[in-house]
């Protein structure tokens, strides 16, 4: 007891681990994940391409026409998710803001819509990917299995 207590003194305990993916609900809140991943990924890549169709550099579109498309099928897919995630709210938020800042009085509304979108990436990186993801697959939950086995004596 008395070890314990001063053990508990001497070493603090450690802070845990912060993991890169929090969980992976399955049943109605991963459907529920799934749904979302799916309505980020569509309107990232619409909001990609209605960016190369304002953009007046090509080589600035096409960067970031294939940049948000990469985005979208990680996204969809579930891969890497809190990195796609956290690129898309970026994004979302670069776009919202130059609206904002270059776009006539029509602008708002797409502003806005880009704002909602990031906000959307932003709760999938703190949400997860849900357990119908490849990430899921990579980096979910493991089962260890301990064979039972004679234990020596000594």
């Amino acid at each position: 007891m008395l070890r314990s207590s001063l053990a508990r003194l001497l070493c603090p305990r450690r802070r845990t681990l912060q993991k890169l993916f929090s969980a992976f609900p399955d049943g109605w809140p991963g459907i529920g994940l799934i749904l979302l991943r799916l309505a980020v990924a569509l309107s990232a890549t619409i909001e990609g391409l209605s960016a190369l169709a304002r953009s007046g550099d090509p080589a600035i579109a096409w960067w970031a026409g294939v940049l948000s498309a990469m985005v979208a099928l990680a996204l969809l897919l579930g891969f890497l998710t809190p990195i796609a995630g956290t690129m898309a709210a970026m994004g979302c938020i670069a776009m919202g803001g130059w609206l904002l800042l270059h776009g006539g009085a029509g602008m708002h509304s797409s502003a806005i819509e880009a704002f909602e979108l990031a906000a959307m990436s932003i709760a999938l990186v703190f949400l997860g990917p849900g357990a119908y993801s490849i990430d899921a697959r990579l980096f979910g939950r493991r089962e260890i299995i301990i064979p039972e086995g004679h234990r020596s004596s000594h």
